[in-house]
């Protein structure tokens, strides 16, 4: 645990987490028989893992999955990459909706559309207050930027990529 707090910079709370969505990940791996791909948090616990190669390969692998699985190196990015729209589905299946820290939704357009779609709502509620002097339109414009702070502050409170100490990755 304390190398994973080093390497990803996160707090322990934070990786006791992280370890649990990898066991989970690792759990989907074993049980299906499919090839899955990680999230690029999940995947940095999983190269992590495979480095310690007792724990790993000796202890983990033959008495938790019941095979080795052998931790691939480069994966193509997430977004393009069907293994991880399967890993999704599978966990979503299992485990219910993931969590977007540390599972992201591979389709950032539709994320980045979204938002746009709601500042733009809210800014256009705000002139509408202006031109027809509406505390309602005022209101609701000035809910939907705070909605918008606050959904984009809550999904970005964990970096989806982890920074090593020589520089990120």
């Amino acid at each position: 645990m304390d190398r994973l707090v080093e390497e990803t910079g996160h707090s322990v709370d934070v990786c006791y987490i992280l370890v649990e969505e990898y066991r989970r990940f690792m759990y989907l791996v074993g049980s299906t028989g499919e090839t899955l791909a990680p999230s690029p948090i999940v995947d940095e616990v999983w190269r992590l893992h495979a480095e310690d190669t007792n724990a790993y390969f000796e202890d983990f692998c033959p008495h938790v999955i019941g095979r080795v699985i052998h931790h691939p190196g480069d994966h193509p990015p997430f977004e393009d990459d069907p293994a991880y729209l399967r890993t999704i589905e599978y966990y979503a299946e299992e485990f219910g909706r993931p969590q977007v820290q540390f599972w992201p939704d591979p389709d950032f357009a539709s994320v980045r559309i979204s938002k746009i779609l709601f500042w733009g709502s809210g800014i256009l509620a705000i002139l509408l207050a202006l031109v027809f002097s509406s505390l309602l339109f005022a209101g609701f414009g000035v809910l939907l930027m705070l909605i918008t702070l606050f959904l984009n502050w809550k999904f970005s409170s964990l970096p989806l990529r982890t920074s090593r100490k020589g520089g990120a990755t």
